[in-house]
């Protein structure tokens, strides 16, 4: 290891100290919150954990839907007078459980399905623009005939599709 390698690690981990040190008694002083926040978001720690990710994509998909889960018993929570009974009372029913882990779950199911209907989307469109443009193509050979398609690399195999329907176009001009 170098020695810029083990200092930004030293380093990393001093501010991770640092930032538990004024978090602690913070938690302390919202402790309701925090048992919620804590149990509640068990989920976006493990992505955070898992996601090898440089970007954290998984963690971000997957933590604002858990927060999304977890907020209106947060709310609630601040509502009806925040105390850890209420938030012990709170994590002990499963219908808290159940929403909270569940937009998790919604999460996770964004997480791994929208990157796959984003790519069939774009590959429908992409199909859909060629077929329009070897239509349009077609049309003007129909009008101009084959002639105008000479250049200098003619020598050369035209691609796949694109003279499918040269010939049905010049029986249609005879």
């Amino acid at each position: 290891m170098t020695y810029s390698y083990q200092r930004r690690k030293r380093r990393g981990g001093r501010g991770l100290m640092t930032l538990l040190i004024l978090l602690l008694p913070a938690a302390l002083v919202v402790l309701p919150t925090s048992m919620l926040l804590i149990a509640g978001l068990i989920p976006t720690i493990v992505a955070i954990i898992v996601d090898r990710d440089t970007e954290k994509s998984a963690a971000l998909t997957v933590g604002a839907m858990n927060l999304c889960g977890v907020a209106p018993f947060i709310v609630q929570l601040w509502q009806q007078g925040h105390t850890v009974t209420l938030a012990m009372r709170m994590l002990t029913t499963p219908h808290t459980w159940l929403v909270m882990f569940g937009a998790a779950a919604l999460g996770w199911l964004m997480y791994f399905f929208i990157p796959q209907i984003v790519v069939a989307v774009a590959s429908l469109r992409a199909q859909s623009k060629i077929k329009e443009l070897e239509e349009r193509r077609a049309l003007l050979i129909a009008d101009w005939g084959t002639e105008i398609m000479a250049r200098p690399d003619a020598d050369k195999a035209e691609p796949a599709g694109l003279m499918d329907n040269l010939g049905e176009s010049d029986e249609k001009r005879s």
